[in-house]
């Protein structure tokens, strides 16, 4: 069973995420910041990362480097609810990102970008 670390500060967002890969026969577990799954990733073995892009304190892409510096194969799936730019998506990946999923998502799509993120 694929362990997957939700970050994101929105509780709803991040409680239905979490919910959802845990039907999906995942082991979720959610934090609220990025700081905290830092100090989680530093204790605990996580085979994914799935994480807002906008967050206080520090983004998903601060993130995204402060996670590459210390586990660089870590798959990491980022999650905007900003617009669907092309750029954004080809930045997000540019930085190690696997892809980029935008809010609002439905059960399909975010089980599908796990399994496509979890192959890598």
């Amino acid at each position: 069973m694929s362990r997957i670390l939700v970050v994101d500060d929105e509780p709803v967002v991040r409680e239905l995420t979490v919910e959802i890969l845990k039907r999906s026969g995942y082991e979720p577990h959610g934090v609220a910041s990025a700081k905290d799954a830092l100090e989680l990733l530093d204790n605990e073995p996580f085979d994914l990362v799935v994480s807002d892009v906008v967050m206080p304190e520090m983004t998903g892409v601060e993130f995204l480097y402060a996670l590459r510096a210390r586990l660089p194969d870590l798959p990491v799936l980022l999650m905007t609810g900003g617009s669907k730019e092309p750029e954004r998506a080809t930045n997000a990946v540019a930085l190690g990102a696997c892809s980029l999923l935008y809010k609002p998502f439905s059960h399909a799509e975010l089980t599908a970008a796990v399994e496509e993120a979890l192959k890598l």
